[in-house]
This record gives structure tokens, sequence and C-alpha cells, in this order.
């Protein structure tokens, strides 16, 4: 029988960073409409805040909004594979993986997927050159080639990483 999880971004933990970024991006426009003279760097400064927390809080308010217009979820875990759903859908068959583990990159969680050494392989002789440049720095940080974001959810980071595991272990035990 095929189950599916259906896995959200929750609501009101994404309102939250999208009140700040706003918050930080109207900080910098008023920084930038004070009357007073300014040096060169604090104007750079805060146009760099106006793009960077402006257009990443109406970012995260488009996923979130466009999640809950479309009643699709940002993961999806059926009994062969999970599927996340961030711009292009990307998907980890449990066929691939070894293990999915909870790991923090700076202030973030994320799920790092750690394929078996003949998948991990051959998905870095099938990746472009920056590709692969990209999946040599996931693992430096990560410790993974590709790692699913865990934070903002409507599940806990460390109950997602414990049921992706479940899932895997499941998998392998009807396999």
């Amino acid at each position: 029988m095929k189950e599916e999880i259906k896995i959200y971004r929750s609501v009101w933990r994404n309102a939250l960073l999208i009140l700040c970024c706003l918050a930080f991006a109207a900080g910098s426009v008023l920084i930038l409409l004070d009357g007073n003279e300014k040096p060169l760097m604090v104007i750079i400064a805060a146009w760099i805040g106006i793009l960077f927390f402006g257009l990443g809080g109406l970012f995260v308010a488009y996923l979130v909004l466009k999640e809950q217009l479309t009643r699709t979820p940002y993961l999806v875990i059926t009994d062969e594979k999970v599927i996340m759903n961030a711009g292009k859908p990307w998907e980890a068959s449990f066929a691939d993986v070894e293990i999915f583990f909870l790991t923090r990159v700076s202030t973030a969680w994320m799920i790092g997927v750690k394929y078996k050494k003949s998948i991990e392989d051959q998905r870095l002789d099938n990746a472009s050159q920056l590709g692969r440049a990209v999946r040599h720095f996931n693992v430096k940080v990560a410790g993974a080639q590709e790692s699913i974001a865990a934070d903002g959810l409507k599940i806990k980071p460390q109950a997602l990483c414990d049921l992706l595991n479940e899932k895997l272990e499941e998998f392998n035990r009807n396999k």
C-alpha cells in the first residue's frame, strides 16, 4: 500500500521570518531617507539591506502563499522516495540513500541525504562543472552533496529526520 506523508511549511513560523525581513528592509529604507549626509559605505549597506531582506522576505512570502493556495506540500514522503517541491521538484529514492542525518548550517537546520557510494559518484559525474563545485562545497559545509531545508516546517527537524530514516528502514526491510 502506498502511504503518502505530506509536509507543509508552517505559516506562523514563516510569518515571523517574513516580518523580520521586511522590518530590516524598512529600516534600510529609513537610513536612505534620513536627510543627513551619509558615507558611501552606509548607502551601499542600506541598498544591500533593502535588496537582501526585501527580496528575501517577499520570496519566502511567495513560497508560503503558493504552497497554501495550491495545496502543494513542501515534502511528500512515499514508501519509495522523498520529493521536495521547492522550485524545481527534487527527489531522492530510498533505494539510493544510505542514511538521512540532521545537520546545522549556520543557523539553519538541514537534513543531509547521504547516498550510497556508487550513487554519490554517479551524481557527481553527471553534474556540470559548476554542479560538481557546488556538491563539493555542500559536502564540506553540510556533510552531504544534497540536503533538505528543515526549518519553518510544521514538523520539527529531528522528527522529520527520524521519520525519513524510519521510512528508509521500512523500505530496506521490504525490498
